[in-house]
């Protein structure tokens, strides 16, 4: 995996991703800041924050303010611009199905745009959310953007995909395994239905929302993790 998306994600791509994913995605990043906005204050001040598969850092460097906000990413391309864009952030080069960080070493744990279908199986994704969950600390909060099936079918007919060019194809005939062709290459990823990811987080969290923004995310929030 790390030398596919080490491969993708190069500095030629990584200068063109905010053209290609922020700034045409307005609406969309609008709804993070309104929901983070919202998780983070009720976290409270003092909220420590991982930003799995942080890109660019766009959505920590919204919250200056926060002292405690952490960025994981495996392209070094990426990371180089996260710290431009968020300085009093930390980061971190890594996977991040396998991360070790400790136990309860976060109140909120983000990862955005689906980054998880990179990790290729089904397995790697359920490895990823047990990681985000044994991170989080008691009261603590999970946000994920998951993509699905139906919305994946559509992309090609998408104002986007006829703009850019950019394509999804099918691997399965349900879409649970696809690849998406952009100017950075061939993205080979795997996208479990919604009900694996609330399945698993229902349990585990007094609160779980997933609403859909019209486009192509479930924005899932999973708020006030039960204590162990």
């Amino acid at each position: 995996m790390a030398e596919i998306v080490t491969s993708i994600y190069s500095d030629r791509y990584a200068d063109e991703y905010p053209s290609l994913y922020i700034e045409p995605w307005q609406r969309k990043h609008e709804l993070n800041e309104t929901n983070l906005r919202r998780i983070l204050q009720a976290l409270g001040p003092d909220q420590a924050w991982l930003d799995a598969a942080c890109g660019p850092a766009w959505h920590l460097s919204r919250f200056p303010e926060r002292p405690h906000r952490v960025g994981l990413d495996l392209s070094m391309a990426q990371l180089r611009r996260a710290r431009r864009n968020a300085p009093d952030a930390s980061f971190v080069r890594g996977d991040m199905a396998s991360a070790p960080f400790a136990a309860q070493s976060f109140d909120l744990v983000t990862n955005f745009w689906a980054a998880y279908c990179y990790l290729g199986s089904w397995h790697r994704i359920e490895a990823l959310l047990r990681n985000m969950v044994y991170w989080l600390r008691p009261g603590g909060a999970l946000y994920m953007e998951v993509l699905l099936a139906r919305d994946l079918e559509s992309f090609n007919r998408s104002r986007f995909s006829s703009a850019t060019g950019f394509r999804v194809e099918p691997l399965i005939e349900d879409y649970s395994e696809w690849i998406y062709s952009d100017s950075g290459g061939r993205h080979v990823m795997a996208s479990p239905p919604l009900d694996l990811f609330v399945d698993f987080l229902a349990p585990q969290f007094e609160r779980i929302e997933a609403t859909h923004d019209g486009a192509f995310m479930v924005h899932l929030i999973a708020s006030d993790r039960h204590p162990r």
